[in-house]
């Protein structure tokens, strides 16, 4: 541009009427370009420096070469607009200096002219022009680093560092170099040539004029196709971004190829990459605390002599806070647990897997069914925190002599049903866990042929209709069993009744277990 500039003065006769030597328009390109290319050195001197280091990929020259890269920008703007300032200031003083020493036909008027056209182009347009390559520049080298897996996804600068070149800011000062300087110098060109009466000073100043125009043609030109390829590459990246979150696939983050508008949008996608990551984890983790979850409970139905077992679990979470289970003895004993943690999720879900543990290890002592509550509840009085408790309904059922021990700890009565009559063993203590040292007495019940006893968690009987919000209630579950007592698929039937009445699980955890006595069926041996 500098040298068409020089090329256009001389072709059209300007250089004549202020006598300007051909060796000393080579000596201003030679200075223009030698004052630029020193800028260019000095900007981009940080991140020479930080290449040679950076082979040996230790962490600080890492994080050499990414500060390095982040002021580049700002380092271009003081540079190359230093350096166009000294171009400008300098042809004009040689240009003054000049005028004066020689005898050159240059008035006022084609100084002042002359001068307006050195500070745009060479002051305001060639760092402009420069500056739009850095940051081509820069965001190309971080992309290219960032393949590589070598540069931060993250805004690299400070609020302050970034202000001046917000998005925001930019189209004022494509508008202020670009139109309203120029703009505003023609109109100046203009005054000055209708306020003078020699042909020399009009063609001169009209000149001028068109080598101003000609420059910010092909400057704007420039400007214009490299601000469009970085907004392009920018965009590229974004939507690829956009089309690897529309995938699901998270793993590689986006690149932040300048610090401003676009970087914070960038590091958002990053910032929505890495929620998305852990939830992906979280959800493979949920899977596996389900699997354990499940695993924890009863996987078959045991064959108790002279009984029929069912059972159902659900959980409104991945995992829950619901536990029963049928531990079979060598002395034909049954030791049968429905148990509800207070709470929900994960904690609730590591209390009962403590809970399943300590019966396990206790139903084979040989212990009472007292001494086993007693160290139940000494043990979860350790465990649990936060106010925690555990409602537990607990029996012994002897398979010889139909026996039932039980033991309810604050749980929902467990119904048995026999010929249409529905009597409750309702709880007798209190809650499990709550204070160390209460008294849990066991209770006996003597069970008949063809009785059915209901034992579940409060997940049923507070199931709610999504309409009204009312409970089923205990009212209906009473009704509902006396009017299935002589059906063979309870689990089933329920389910579709707490379904078509609300829907299953929907606010908390659900647990059935059904068992009736029946010696109709053949007395087999586990």
């Amino acid at each position: 541009m500098f040298i068409m500039a020089q090329w256009l003065m001389r072709s059209s006769g300007n250089v004549a009427s202020i006598a300007i030597p051909w060796w000393l328009s080579v000596i201003d390109s030679v200075v223009f370009a030698s004052v630029f290319i020193t800028a260019s050195i000095w900007v981009h001197r940080p991140i020479r420096r930080a290449f040679p280091y950076f082979k040996a990929s230790s962490t600080r020259s890492k994080h050499y070469l990414e500060h390095a890269i982040t002021l580049l920008p700002r380092r271009a703007l003081n540079g190359f607009l230093m350096a166009g300032l000294i171009c400008a200031f300098y042809l004009i003083a040689v240009l003054s200096i000049g005028n004066m020493m020689s005898q050159s036909n240059m008035t006022p008027r084609m100084l002042l002219s002359l001068a307006l056209s050195l500070i745009y182009g060479v002051g305001f347009l060639a760092p402009s022009v420069a500056l739009a390559m850095t940051l081509a520049y820069a965001a190309r080298i971080r992309q290219l680093l960032s393949a590589k897996g070598l540069f931060m996804h993250s805004l690299q600068a400070d609020e302050h560092l970034i202000s001046w070149s917000k998005v925001s800011k930019r189209p004022w000062i494509i508008f202020l170099i670009t139109s309203a300087m120029p703009v505003s110098i023609l109109a100046l060109f203009v005054y000055l040539i209708l306020d003078t009466d020699t042909m020399v000073e009009r063609h001169f100043i009209l000149l001028q004029a068109g080598i101003l125009c000609l420059s910010l043609l092909l400057a704007g030109t420039w400007l214009t196709f490299v601000i469009g390829q970085i907004i392009q590459r920018i965009m590229n990246t974004l939507s690829t971004a956009l089309q690897r979150l529309h995938q699901g696939q998270f793993d590689q983050p986006t690149p932040i190829l300048l610090d401003d508008e676009f970087g914070v949008l960038s590091q958002g996608i990053n910032m929505a990459f890495t929620g998305l990551k852990e939830r992906e984890d979280l959800k493979q983790n949920l899977e596996v605390a389900t699997d354990i979850h499940q695993a924890m409970l009863p996987q078959k139905i045991p064959v108790i002599p002279s009984y029929q077992l069912q059972a159902f679990q659900q959980s409104c979470q991945a995992v829950g806070g619901d536990y029963y289970d049928h531990i079979l003895l060598p002395n034909e004993h049954v030791w049968l647990i429905v148990a509800d943690v207070s709470g929900k999720g994960y904690p609730a879900a590591l209390s009962v897997a403590n809970l399943r543990a300590t019966f396990h290890a206790l139903a084979y002592l040989n212990l009472s069914l007292e001494k086993a509550a007693d160290y139940i509840n000494h043990s979860l009085c350790e465990t649990l925190t936060g106010g925690c408790f555990i409602t537990l309904f607990m029996a012994d059922l002897n398979t010889n002599t139909h026996d039932l021990t039980w033991i309810n700890a604050g749980h929902v009565p467990v119904l048995c049903c026999l010929d249409g009559e529905i009597e409750k063993l309702a709880a007798v203590a209190p809650p499990m866990g709550l204070q160390d040292g209460l008294s849990f007495p066991s209770q006996h019940y003597q069970i008949q042929e063809k009785e059915l006893l209901f034992m579940y968690s409060d997940g049923v009987s507070e199931a709610r209709q999504h309409q009204t919000q009312a409970l089923y209630g205990e009212a209906r579950l009473r009704k509902w069993l006396i009017q299935h007592e002589h059906s063979d698929a309870w689990t089933s039937d329920l389910q579709h009744e707490l379904n078509t009445f609300g829907e299953l699980a929907a606010d908390d955890d659900v647990t059935i277990l059904f068992l009736q006595r029946n010696q109709n069926l053949e007395e087999t041996h586990p």
